[in-house]
């Protein structure tokens, strides 16, 4: 697969300039084949059932709503370590198309970055059409009873209320 284009990966990138705070949260993983080498890998993504985000002003927005971490720059100490725990292909690295040091996923097999841009994109194994496609019943869902604090974007859609309505039944 083409690395995707350099323009197009720096206008899908968010506004990075607010923390998001939560109670807890999740590590999502599913299986996909890596871009690179083609072999099949497990990346992850952070999912929180609600959370706080704080602005560069100070100003904080409470939202009731679950949301994904994107493009995740800094994370606190104790959610980095129970997230190299459950998914330990996460690691912090520099991608070529962003320019941008945040949270990637790194292929098991050949170690090359499975980067949000290619992720998250529409038919990312995150992404709107393939979750639309398959649901989101493939998706482990790993609970973490951890506050996290991370300086990052956020994504809101259908399939991650469907991760929450999984996450909040009965085990």
């Amino acid at each position: 697969m083409i690395e995707p284009d350099r323009k197009a990966v720096l206008a899908a990138l968010p506004e990075l300039s607010s923390v998001i705070l939560s109670p807890s949260f999740a590590v999502l993983t599913t299986d996909h084949e890596c871009w690179t080498c083609v072999a099949a890998t497990s990346v992850s993504a952070l999912w929180v059932p609600s959370f706080v985000e704080r602005f560069d002003d100070d100003e904080e927005l409470s939202v009731a709503d679950a949301a994904v971490l994107r493009f995740v720059e800094s994370i606190n100490l104790p959610a980095a370590q129970h997230i190299s725990a459950a998914a330990p292909w996460m690691l912090m690295a520099t991608t070529k198309g962003s320019g941008t040091r945040y949270l990637v996923n790194r292929c098991q097999a050949c170690g090359a970055i499975q980067g949000d841009f290619h992720l998250f994109g529409v038919d990312g194994p995150f992404g709107l059409v393939t979750l639309e496609k398959q649901g989101t019943e493939h998706i482990n869902v790993r609970y973490v009873d951890c506050p996290i604090e991370a300086v990052a974007g956020i994504a809101q859609a259908t399939w991650i209320d469907q991760i929450s309505a999984r996450n909040l039944q009965p085990q």
